[in-house]
């Protein structure tokens, strides 16, 4: 497949994950949602990575640790957070606030690999900043700006995940580590839900076969082996600029299925947040 087209379908995919996540809060629990997802997610790729003999490499010593980092970093911890989060807040927030990402990109530059942050980049974060201001304390200190808080200190994790994924050599193929991306999260995620959700919340109907199949199949399985295709053949920046565009897709269909209405204040951040993480990737870009 052209990995620009795998990109757009994963842009689409991304669109309606906070609206599925929406629709998961009260019919099943966060935690357990992201455990059974990853095992559907494992199982989706088991079946190429068996065909291609390399079932004994996901255990395999060398690489065992990055793999735990990269399923942990990229998949349970943010998306858990991000599902506990829409308790409070809205699929159009969250979308929106995932910008902040990019700040982190430009901190993990300026700490690891010395890199000077320029005027431009300062006013291009400025704006990312004023953006996710704008809409964590739209209604004041309500209970809205608790949701908003935990989305903005868990989405470095993310950009951490995917420098991890460039990094690994291109003998690991993709189902290989769309698989670990699932499989190490697993554990991770049995002791969250022993720690944190004892009694889950399980509402079997047709709303949760939705929720299951598309965070199962969909976004743990055929996203992942699309994105990860994206960002091995083409630049990560660039992926990353593309990837950042889809809170405008969230926020048109936040509104059209009742989750959040057109304001002032979703609209302005959208356009401040996206404005500076698109500006401050292109500076980034530039440097590389």
């Amino acid at each position: 497949m052209n990995p620009k087209l795998s990109l757009f379908i994963f842009w689409l995919i991304l669109g309606f994950s906070p609206i599925i996540g929406g629709l998961s809060v009260n019919l099943i629990s966060s935690v357990f949602l992201v455990l059974l997802a990853s095992v559907m997610g494992f199982i989706y790729f088991l079946f190429p990575v068996i065909k291609n003999k390399q079932f004994t490499k996901i255990f395999e010593r060398k690489y065992w640790l990055k793999y735990f980092l990269i399923s942990n970093f990229g998949n349970a911890l943010p998306f858990c957070a991000m599902l506990y989060a829409l308790k409070w807040t809205t699929p159009a927030n969250i979308a929106i606030l995932n910008q902040v990402e990019m700040l982190y990109s430009l901190l993990f530059c300026a700490i690891f690999l010395k890199e000077r942050i320029t005027l431009k980049q300062i006013i291009a974060s400025f704006l990312i900043i004023a953006g996710a201001t704008i809409l964590m304390f739209q209604n004041g200190l309500s209970p809205h700006l608790k949701g908003d808080l935990i989305v903005v200190f868990c989405v470095w994790m993310f950009q951490a995940s995917h420098i991890l994924i460039k990094k690994l050599p291109r003998e690991i193929n993709d189902s290989l580590i769309c698989a670990t991306k699932n499989f190490y999260s697993i554990p991770v995620l049995i002791v969250l839900m022993l720690l944190f959700e004892p009694e889950p919340i399980f509402n079997f109907n047709f709303s949760l076969i939705i929720v299951l199949v598309y965070m199962g199949v969909i976004r743990y399985g055929l996203s992942y082996n699309l994105w990860v295709y994206a960002i091995r053949n083409l630049e990560l920046s660039k992926t990353t600029a593309v990837a950042l565009s889809f809170p405008a897709l969230t926020l048109v269909l936040s509104v059209i299925f009742g989750y959040d209405k057109f304001s002032l204040f979703n609209v302005s951040g959208l356009i401040l947040t996206m404005a500076g993480a698109l500006w401050l990737n292109k500076l980034m870009n530039k440097k590389l």
